[in-house]
């Protein structure tokens, strides 16, 4: 017959495996936690990437902006002085219209009173 025991090792069989179960759930703890943060961190990364990316976009088009800007810029310079010029020019013209005005005017006066 089997011999009755006072059921001290079963208790201690117990203990261990909670303890055994213990450890392994605060392990498991652990390695979700550690996961946690790396995912937490790979986030943040992912965000500051993106924050140099668009940075970096806003950057580019200030830039074309100001490209832009000063190609106007130019463009209306030299709009402006091809005006000038050929303001300069219709003057030029006007005036040696009124000189050729003027000097027929002055041989007519010259051949009238020569005659």
């Amino acid at each position: 017959m089997a011999r009755k025991g006072s059921g001290l090792r079963t208790v201690i069989k117990v203990a261990k495996a909670i303890d055994r179960a213990n450890k392994k759930h605060n392990k498991e703890i652990e390695r979700q936690h550690r996961e946690n943060i790396r995912e937490e961190n790979r986030q943040q990364k992912e965000y500051e990437r993106q924050l140099r990316q668009q940075e970096r976009e806003w950057a580019a088009q200030s830039r074309e902006r100001e490209r832009l800007k000063k190609q106007h810029e130019k463009q209306r310079i030299t709009d402006e002085k091809q005006a000038f010029k050929e303001a300069i020019e219709k003057a030029k013209v006007a005036f040696e219209n009124r000189c050729d005005i003027r000097t027929k005017l002055r041989e007519k006066i010259v051949n009238q009173v020569i005659l």
